[in-house]
């Protein structure tokens, strides 16, 4: 059984909750759009422009794998802590292969420069999400699924 948010959370150390927000992402027809907007209007001056960059195309990809791979995506969650974030895309599909197959996809990068053209087609985008994000997982949710990526904003990892 893949980590709960919580226990992402927990072996990041990222400190106390500061805010949280919940924001629908159901039936719009531009749902990154309201992503970028929402997660860089909430992490002005937590970390670097550079490092909101990746919090913010990590959410991209996993916005658009819901659009690509489910009835879409259904809301977007963002918890900020003392030391970092957590974003979570919920969607609608609770197909247990696309568990099994998000699950398996995160590719472990190596000592080595990682030669991209190797890569599955169709993982290429969770290969980006477990290069820029701290600790991510994926498990069902009550309506379908979700994709949860942990990010240190501040300390060893920014």
């Amino acid at each position: 059984m893949p980590p709960t948010t919580a226990e992402l959370i927990g072996e990041q150390d990222l400190g106390a909750l500061i805010a949280h927000r919940d924001i629908s992402l159901s039936g719009r027809v531009a749902p990154q759009y309201v992503a970028r907007h929402e997660l860089r209007t909430a992490l002005i001056g937590r970390a670097s422009d550079e490092r909101v960059d990746e919090v913010v195309l990590v959410a991209d990809e996993l916005i658009g794998n819901a659009v690509e791979h489910s009835k879409g995506p259904d809301s977007l969650s963002l918890d900020i802590y003392e030391r970092g974030a957590a974003v979570g895309v919920a969607d609608l599909s609770n197909d247990p292969d696309a568990l099994s197959s998000a699950a398996g996809c995160a590719i472990e990068s190596t000592d080595g420069p990682v030669d991209y053209e190797k890569l599955p087609e169709g993982g290429r985008g969770l290969f980006l999400v477990g290069l820029l994000s701290t600790a991510w997982s994926v498990y069902p949710a009550e309506n379908g699924k979700l994709v949860m990526a942990v990010f240190v904003l501040v300390g060893g990892d920014d």
